[in-house]
């Protein structure tokens, strides 16, 4: 059996890595959202060319991390949904704060001082 590495990182950190997947599909569903806000599972599998089975994994994660907001939420009960589709948007200020939190994991949050390029080649 292959061995994983444990992380120490505390839960917001992985709160925000969780959040920008660590993977392409994730981030692809992320692009496509932000550039085509209100889209169901089937556009955004469409439009990144994912299995719409690995499109529904990826968003029930971006919803449970409050990343994505689903309309109808999913708390109305099926019955009351009339048949509606799930529409999903971004929550544009959770999605900053994800951000944020990777940046400052990575050490390059808000006050990052930039560098002057060397001259030395």
């Amino acid at each position: 059996m292959p061995a994983y590495a444990v992380t120490s990182l505390p839960p917001a950190a992985e709160r925000a890595i969780n959040a920008f997947g660590g993977n392409a599909a994730r981030i692809a569903i992320l692009g496509y959202v932000m550039e085509h806000e209100g889209s169901g599972v089937s556009e955004i599998a469409e439009g990144t060319q994912l299995a719409v089975g690995t499109v529904k994994t990826h968003l029930s994660a971006l919803v449970a991390l409050k990343v994505f907001t689903p309309d109808p939420a999913a708390s109305v009960p099926y019955a009351d949904r009339r048949g509606r589709r799930t529409r999903y948007s971004v929550n544009t200020e959770q999605l900053l704060k994800q951000y944020r939190q990777l940046g400052k994991l990575l050490g390059v949050a808000g006050n990052a001082r930039s560098k002057k390029p060397s001259t030395s080649d």
